[in-house]
């Protein structure tokens, strides 16, 4: 379609909004404001109005639709539910990481404590771990390790294995759902929610709310993180490689933040 010969009418879909609405009006200008009928008809005035007061008033009319779409179109935008999902799944992780990490550096920093106290220097495995941890303050530590471990030695050698483990669990279900977000944009699509819950033999159901679909995914971290299922979360973690997800350069960053 062409307008008035101007060669526009051709590409009027690529056109801005505002440009949109001036070539409308040009061509209702062009074609109909001529027509008693049809202004009629709009106005509902039964051709009583005359065109120079009619043209008055469709000049505001358009104005004030053009204000309006206008105006929609610099409302902020706004996350979709996918990013809301992938971003309140993550923040979950993060925070029991965060606090895996402060278990861990206690129970550490009092394993050598006892050790140091018994003129022993800790075993090596003890002294390779390489997660990084928040130091306690030594004048702390005294006081903090005898109340919080009164059985001594092993006890905080137990506390040691398993706060280390509850971390590592934490950090590797937090790399699973870094690599559930297969393209990295931060947002979980239909697919990755359904591969990620079917990974985990968990059914995904459509049409569900923002907190429904978090709900869910915490969900599997919740269950599976007091016993430290590894097996679940491995097995869970090959179904979704086997379906091409990777861990990717992104996700590998946001994993060292996570670290540090």
């Amino acid at each position: 379609m062409t307008l008035e010969g101007d060669g526009l009418g051709d590409h009027n879909d690529i056109l801005p909004l505002p440009y949109r609405i001036a070539l409308r009006w040009r061509r209702f200008d062009s074609k109909a404001i001529v027509s008693d009928d049809i202004l009629g008809n709009i106005f509902g005035d039964g051709g009583k109005m005359n065109g120079k007061n009619r043209i008055v008033r469709w000049t505001i009319m358009c104005g004030v639709m053009a204000t309006l779409l206008l105006g929609q179109g610099t409302l902020p935008a706004q996350a979709s539910p996918g990013t809301e999902v992938f971003q309140s799944f993550t923040q979950h992780i993060s925070e029991q990481i965060r606090m895996d990490k402060q278990a861990f550096a206690q129970a550490d920093k009092c394993t050598a404590w006892f050790y140091k106290q018994m003129g022993k220097k800790p075993p090596s495995a003890a002294q390779a771990e390489k997660i990084h941890f928040v130091p306690i303050s030594q004048s702390d530590t005294d006081i903090d390790c005898a109340q919080q471990y009164p059985n001594g030695l092993e006890e905080a050698r137990e506390a040691f294995g398993r706060t280390q483990q509850r971390l590592s669990f934490s950090l590797t279900f937090f790399q699973m759902a870094l690599i559930s977000d297969r393209d990295d944009d931060y947002a979980y699509s239909t697919q990755e929610m359904q591969d990620v819950l079917e990974a985990f033999s968990r059914t995904y159901h459509s049409g569900q709310s923002v907190d429904q679909y978090v709900s869910q995914l915490v969900g599997l971290f919740e269950r599976h993180r007091p016993e430290v299922q590894f097996p679940v979360l491995m097995a869970s973690m090959q179904t979704l490689m086997d379906r091409g997800y990777r861990l990717t350069k992104a996700d590998q960053t946001a994993l060292n933040r996570e670290l540090e």
